[in-house]
């Protein structure tokens, strides 16, 4: 027997957006850290920190600065994304931003 088409469709919606869609986790910023140093712990290579700053640009003002308790989604990368943000980690570097950051 056949599933009726609208149960189908109540489980297609709870079950969200397709796998490669969805962030691989959460992190939790720590005091001290850097979206450099979160790349680096979360997705081995802390040059993918432009990723995370895009994948979060609703909570992160400036990529220089991130604050104690800020959560992070860390995204799902392909090595396509991962090139492309190592080429914008290299034009624009963090530590230039972090230099020219205003103090608070």
């Amino acid at each position: 027997m056949r599933p009726a088409l609208p149960a189908l469709l109540v489980l297609a919606c709870l079950a969200g957006p397709p796998a490669a869609a969805s962030p691989s986790g959460l992190h939790e910023v720590k005091p001290g850290e850097t979206l450099a140093l979160i790349a680096g712990r979360a997705l081995g290579d802390s040059r993918l920190w432009p990723a995370i700053y895009a994948a979060n640009r609703d909570r992160i003002k400036d990529p220089a600065r991130v604050y104690p308790g800020q959560q992070l989604a860390i995204p799902a990368l392909s090595e396509g994304e991962r090139e492309a943000a190592r080429r914008e980690a290299e034009a624009r570097p963090l530590r230039a931003l972090e230099d020219a950051a205003p103090r608070e």
